[in-house]
């Protein structure tokens, strides 16, 4: 995918699933990744974003059927291998392609043992 200022968004010929987590500590990453999932769903992909954050930083700026929200679970709750084992699982059912974290370190891991490529996206310095 290149997004050119002049052109607009440049589609890769290869329709790809993201699952796109982000933290829900604060509206910041939630709302930073609006741009980042509008972009992706107009050069033909489709995104699930994992969400801590109320539903609606997303519904009210990015309507898609290619966007699909999911929350979720408290690590502190549950043990850490059947979190891992849930998001493998459901990374495996939605056919993810790449997985991009906000800071859910869960998330990189779970992509690893799913054997999906993973990138995290933050403005941490």
């Amino acid at each position: 995918m290149r997004i050119d200022d002049n052109e607009g968004v440049s589609a890769s010929s290869k329709h790809l699933v993201f699952a796109y987590y982000v933290t829900g500590h604060g509206f910041g990453h939630a709302t930073r990744i609006v741009e980042v999932v509008r972009h992706l769903i107009a050069a033909g992909h489709d995104v699930h974003v994992v969400i801590g954050a109320p539903d609606f930083v997303f519904t009210s700026e990015s309507q898609s059927p290619r966007r699909k929200n999911r929350k979720y679970v408290e690590t502190a709750v549950i043990p850490r291998a059947e979190i891992l084992e849930t998001e493998v699982e459901w990374l495996h059912s939605i056919k993810a392609d790449f997985v991009v974290s906000d800071v859910v370190p869960v998330a990189c891991r779970a992509a690893a043992d799913a054997g999906i490529r993973s990138v995290c996206v933050t403005n941490f310095r």
